[in-house]
């Protein structure tokens, strides 16, 4: 009998360990390669199920998003909302506010559309899921926030969840062990009418039941946050412990010096992790935000959305 329950507890084990990944035993080179770019030109969104989409080319041309579709490092590529409709949250296709000959991707948060416990959430993202062999990723992107966003400076309440890109080294969402997530958002750090907002960075993990546990939070207060203005910038994460990992952000405004925003060298995956390998599923273009935040905005007939234009990422680079 004892020996059934031997078998038993190994069984259970040998299953749990197993729900980690399908990538610890994939080869991985350490070659930089630019897997993808686009600057969003001939392009549309057609809906690939009730919660997502995808893009594709409007001509018939063999197009970078073909390639990014069979990239072997790349599992699967959507546009992801969770739950909605288009009258609630959407991404598309537009006109650059401020240049009409140029097309960018917008995504835009009108109400809150997922229920989660008590409250509710918006989100527009794009998912890079499913991938293998991304352990050093690095992208460049620009990005447009919305004149109206500015209005955020005159809420009552501090801005702590406005997520823009973020990075799952394990995703909890995925069944993987020992989640953890480098999360970069916009930050209000005061209630009440502000100056000024940041950007800021968290690493955190997962503990389960007591939710997420920050490992380490950056925050740059000496760059403002420009709203109504095109920023070219760059995103870098490494794999890594607290010795090895690292995490790299730099803003370029139009017309504007390039500034490093973050260089935090810190671990980027769990500290019990004993099989990094990599970042599974990404974030890299996300508008992610509270009820609260939505419905400030929407009661003040403020638009809550953002722009983004030529895209592109590389694995086994860092930045320059």
């Amino acid at each position: 009998m004892k020996f059934k329950y031997f078998l038993l507890a190994l069984l259970v084990s040998a299953t749990f360990s197993c729900k980690k990944s399908l990538n610890w035993d994939v080869e991985c080179d350490s070659v930089e390669e630019n897997i993808f770019e686009t600057d969003f030109s001939n392009c549309e969104i057609i809906e690939f199920n009730d919660h997502q989409d995808k893009i594709q080319r409007t001509d018939s041309l063999l197009s970078e998003w073909d390639a990014l579709q069979s990239h072997n490092c790349i599992g699967d590529f959507r546009i992801s909302y969770e739950d909605g409709n288009r009258d609630q949250r959407y991404a598309e296709f537009s006109k650059d506010p401020l240049n009409p000959n140029n097309d960018v991707l917008k995504f835009k948060i009108i109400e809150p559309h997922i229920q989660e416990g008590t409250h509710k959430k918006g989100r527009v993202q794009c998912n890079l899921n499913d991938n293998q062999c991304i352990k050093e990723f690095y992208q460049k992107v620009r990005l447009y926030l919305h004149p109206d966003m500015e209005y955020l400076k005159q809420w009552d309440e501090k801005v702590h969840w406005l997520s823009i890109a973020e990075f799952w080294n394990n995703a909890n969402f995925a069944g993987e062990r020992n989640p953890f997530r480098v999360t970069v958002s916009l930050f209000k750090l005061d209630e009440g009418q502000v100056e000024d907002m940041y950007f800021a960075v968290v690493g955190d993990r997962d503990i389960r039941l007591g939710g997420w546990d920050p490992q380490w939070v950056e925050i740059n207060e000496n760059f403002p946050i420009p709203f109504g203005v095109w920023m070219e910038i760059e995103m870098y994460i490494l794999e890594g412990d607290s010795d090895s990992g690292r995490f790299y952000m730099s803003v370029k405004p139009d017309g504007g010096e390039k500034v490093v925003i973050f260089d935090v060298h810190n671990t980027t995956q769990h500290p019990r992790e004993k099989h990094p390998d990599g970042y599974t599923h990404i974030n890299p273009l996300k508008l992610y935000t509270s009820d609260k935040l939505i419905n400030f905005m929407s009661e003040n007939n403020k638009n809550l959305e953002i722009y983004w234009d030529d895209w592109e990422f590389w694995r086994n680079k860092s930045p320059l």
